[in-house]
């Protein structure tokens, strides 16, 4: 009996436009002294008459002392309301708030003092969050020596915190340098973490970095891993949704030689794969790959004879591009 899986690649891909909607930032609210120095509209921030926010931020004017408004209109020379707030004239202590909910330049004016007092509203849509990513070196890390972590995020980071899932490492664990190094003390797999953020928010994305003694590491097959040709290689997939969650894929095995995971529905295949023997061919193992998918994938194959690790990345809302290796392991032939 066949299983028809069009429904669930349909869910899929509409939970996944859902997820690729652009992320809301959290709405502000900004302050302008009135009156300061007896005419004059003075930004918190800027110190100027100007006022920069976001689409959906809110600005507060505060009256300091006098007898003002805040008009919205322009003064050019004469002024003129455009109807779009007045606050109508006051005077100290008084408060005044806007929602702004488009963008654009919006001028405004005290309809005591004219043009000799006025100000300008700029509102601009919100930045998008980066997009977290990086990559290590050497592929084959040995406990004890130093593995060079990357900094690939998308976005322009403004900064960057490290967990390199180490906590025997005391201090050492953790990182806000862009590129920093770290040396693990013992073998095993450990989840290293990045979070990039800028003004517009932070995201988060995880690796399964195996360290090896120096030596073999037995392949062990479970839920999230693959163990191929002849038990040789292991392979496993970690995804990145466009919201920033990220899990393991679940391994399914189907041959000695391949096999294929899902992420979020177990009738729904996200990324098939095979490693064959092709020593006698050209002297390298091949790495074949094909997804249905474009959400993050992370692929990751080592091979447990040598600890190199094949990383092949698929970035967040690519269709995933096929993988055909035929040098992906060069040195693993004997």
């Amino acid at each position: 009996m066949r299983r028809d899986l069009r429904s669930g690649v349909f869910v899929a891909l509409g939970v996944l436009a859902l997820l690729l909607l652009p992320a809301v930032a959290a709405a502000a609210n900004h302050q302008v002294e009135v009156g300061q120095g007896g005419d004059r509209f003075v930004d918190d921030q800027s110190n100027t008459s100007t006022t920069t926010i976001n689409v959906g931020d809110t600005v507060t004017w505060r009256w300091d002392n006098g007898f003002h408004s805040t008009t919205s209109g322009e003064c050019n020379p004469n002024c003129s309301q455009n109807g779009l707030w007045d606050s109508g004239t006051a005077s100290a202590p008084n408060t005044f708030s806007h929602t702004f909910n488009t963008a654009g330049t919006f001028p405004y004016f005290c309809n005591v003092h004219l043009a000799m007092m006025k100000g300008t509203v700029i509102v601009q849509q919100a930045g998008t969050a980066p997009a977290a990513n990086f990559s290590f070196a050497p592929q084959g890390p040995v406990m004890g020596n130093a593995v060079n972590f990357t900094d690939t995020s998308t976005g322009a980071p403004t900064s960057w915190a490290w967990n390199f899932g180490d906590p025997a490492s005391g201090g050492n664990n953790t990182s806000a340098a862009q590129n920093p190094s770290h040396a693990f003390a013992a073998a095993g797999s450990y989840n290293v973490s990045l979070t990039a953020t800028n003004a517009s928010g932070s995201n988060t994305t995880q690796k399964s970095i195996t360290v090896s003694a120096g030596g073999p590491i037995p392949c062990v097959a479970d839920e999230h891993t693959l163990c191929l040709n002849n038990g040789r290689f292991a392979v496993k997939a970690h995804w990145t949704k466009p919201d920033t969650t990220a899990g393991d894929g679940t391994a399914i095995p189907l041959t000695g030689d391949s096999g294929y995971f899902w992420f979020f529905d177990a009738s729904n295949i996200e990324l098939i794969t095979k490693v064959l023997n092709g020593c006698a061919l050209n002297n390298a193992y091949w790495v074949f790959a094909a997804g249905l998918t474009n959400v993050g994938v992370d692929l990751e194959i080592t091979d447990s004879q040598t600890g190199i690790v094949y990383d092949k990345q698929n970035p967040v809302g690519t269709a995933y591009a096929p993988v055909q290796d035929t040098k992906a392991f060069a040195t693993s032939c004997p």
